[in-house]
């Protein structure tokens, strides 16, 4: 199994170049985990909280995986496990919902703070 993960778009910390990695397993192709480890810079921060506005509430990137384009949102949650942001709380209460919200969500590290990330598909396969 093989897959190409592409950062197609710069970030703050990157200059304009697109950054790829091919990961691949000698494994079968079902059940098989591929580990991704984004580093900060892969993330565009587009929203801050109102009450410390250099810690950003929400996250952007985007992957490509075996040609499907992938939006990355992250959102910032307190130790609680509840997004800090209101402003996000409807669409995060709206994916629960969907997703039965029956395990607690695990998230990534993000200068040093917890988000939860949700990838969603878009646009034309590559």
């Amino acid at each position: 199994m093989s897959a190409l993960i592409r950062s197609p778009f710069p970030t703050r910390l990157k200059s304009g170049n697109q950054s790829s990695a091919a990961v691949s397993s000698s494994q079968p192709t079902g059940g098989v985990t591929v580990q991704i480890h984004p580093v900060d810079s892969y993330w565009e921060p587009v929203s801050f909280l109102e009450e410390n506005p250099e810690l950003p509430s929400q996250l952007h990137a985007k992957i490509i995986i075996n040609g499907c384009p992938m939006h990355l949102e992250a959102y910032l949650v307190g130790v609680d496990g509840e997004v800090c942001d209101r402003k996000q709380n409807s669409a995060i209460n709206c994916m629960k919902v969907a997703l039965r919200d029956d395990q607690q969500w695990q998230t990534i590290d993000y200068e040093g703070h917890p988000y939860v990330v949700v990838a969603i598909p878009y646009g034309r396969v590559i």
